[in-house]
C-alpha cells in the first residue's frame, strides 16, 4: 500500500530522503559555501496562496511575508542578507494589479534590510507558488550553527512568543480580521537581534519559524541533546490570553506547539551568561532566558515538577490540531 505523505509528515519525509540518498550536509537553516575567511549563505523557503495566505490579505502584506520568512532564515545563522531571487509559478487569469503590489511589499522588506532582489524566473501554473532564494554572508567566526549547541549552555528566545497563534484564533474566530492576519504574517526577520547575540558570545541559533516544541524536538532527534525549559519564563504575548479564553486551548500549545513567530532561539555558555545578559540590556535586545541544555530529554518545569515535553508541535504534511 502507498504511504502518503501526509502519513509520516515533514521530519520523516526529510530522514527518509537523506537515508536514501545519503544526504550528509548539516541540517542548518541555511547551505553554507567556504569562502575562505567567510561562508556564503544560500536558502529557500516557498509560499502558496491557497496554504499560506489567509483570505483578506493584503498582497503587499503577503509580499513583505514572504520576503521576509526567507530572510529569517540568513538570520538564524546570524548572515547578513545580501542577495534575493524569486521563481513564481501563476496562474494566468491572476491579476497583474495583484502580482505587482506582491511585489512591492517584497521589495520594500528587502529595502529595509539592505537586501538586492536579482529577479528570477517567472511560469504559468495552476495555482499562486511563490520560492524565494536568500543569499547571505557572514565571517566564520560569527557564523552561528544548530551544532554548537553543547550541554549546560543556558538557551533563550527573543522577544515574546504567541503572537501567531494568538492572531489565527482571533482570525479563526472571526474576531479583528485586519489585524490578525497581520499578526500572522507581519513577521520581522531578527537580523540585528542575530548579529549582536553572535558579537557577544551566543552560541547555537535557529528560528522558531515551525514553535519552540519543534524545534527542541528536531534538535533531540538530529543532535541528541534535550532542553529543561522552566514555564513560567517563557515570554508570553500580550494577546494569548485572551486567545487562551477565546479557543480554549492551553497556553502552552499557542506559546510552544503552533509556530510562525520567527523569533530567534539560541544559547550561550553559562559562564558567559551575566556578560551576555549585560549586553543584551545595552543593545536593548528583549531576551528571555528559559532554561538550559542538557543530554537528556525535553522537559519542561510547571512550577512544581519537571515532565517530558512531547508537545509534537508544527509539522507540514501532519494536521495540527490548532487548525482543525
Amino acid at each position: 500500500m502507498p504511504v502518503k505523505l501526509k502519513d509520516i509528515g515533514e521530519r520523516e519525509i526529510i530522514d527518509r530522503l537523506r537515508k536514501t540518498f545519503k544526504f550528509t550536509a548539516p541540517q542548518d537553516d541555511c547551505s553554507l559555501i567556504d569562502t575562505g575567511r567567510n561562508y556564503l549563505m544560500i536558502t529557500t523557503d516557498s509560499i502558496n496562496f491557497k496554504t499560506h495566505v489567509p483570505s483578506g490579505t493584503p498582497p503587499d502584506l503577503a509580499g513583505s511575508y514572504f520576503a521576509s520568512l526567507n530572510l529569517s532564515d540568513i538570520a538564524a545563522m546570524a548572515g547578513i542578507p545580501i542577495e534575493f531571487m524569486t521563481a513564481y509559478s501563476l496562474n494566468p487569469d491572476t491579476d497583474y494589479s495583484l502580482l505587482e503590489k506582491f511585489e512591492s511589499g517584497m521589495v520594500r522588506t528587502l529595502r529595509e534590510y539592505k537586501c538586492d532582489f536579482a529577479g528570477g524566473d517567472l511560469k504559468e501554473g495552476d495555482g499562486l507558488n511563490m520560492t524565494g532564494i536568500a543569499v547571505g554572508r557572514q565571517k566564520k567566526t560569527l557564523t552561528r550553527k544548530r551544532s554548537d549547541l553543547a550541554p549546560n549552555q543556558i538557551i533563550g528566545v527573543t522577544n515574546s512568543l504567541g503572537r501567531a497563534a494568538a492572531g489565527y484564533v482571533f482570525y479563526s474566530h472571526k474576531i479583528r480580521k485586519a489585524s490578525s492576519i497581520r499578526m500572522m504574517l507581519d513577521i520581522k526577520p531578527r537580523i540585528r537581534e542575530a548579529q549582536i547575540i553572535s558579537e557577544h558570545g551566543g552560541k547555537f541559533m535557529m528560528d522558531l519559524s515551525d514553535g519552540l516544541a519543534s524545534s527542541m524536538q528536531q534538535m533531540k532527534r538530529d543532535y541528541g541533546l534535550g532542553f529543561r525549559v522552566v514555564q513560567d519564563e517563557l515570554p508570553v504575548h500580550q494577546d494569548v490570553k485572551k486567545a487562551v479564553e477565546i479557543s480554549g486551548f492551553p497556553e502552552l500549545d499557542l506559546t510552544m506547539g503552533f509556530g510562525g513567530d520567527y523569533e530567534l532561539f539560541f544559547s550561550v555558555e553559562n559562564s558567559n551568561y551575566p556578560d551576555f545578559r549585560d549586553a543584551m540590556e545595552s543593545e536593548k535586545i528583549s531576551v528571555s532566558f528559559i532554561g538550559d541544555a542538557w543530554k537528556g530529554d525535553n522537559l519542561i518545569y510547571n512550577g512544581s515538577e519537571w515532565n517530558k515535553q512531547d508537545m509534537p508541535g508544527y509539522e507540514h504534511f501532519r494536521k495540527n490540531r490548532l487548525l482543525q
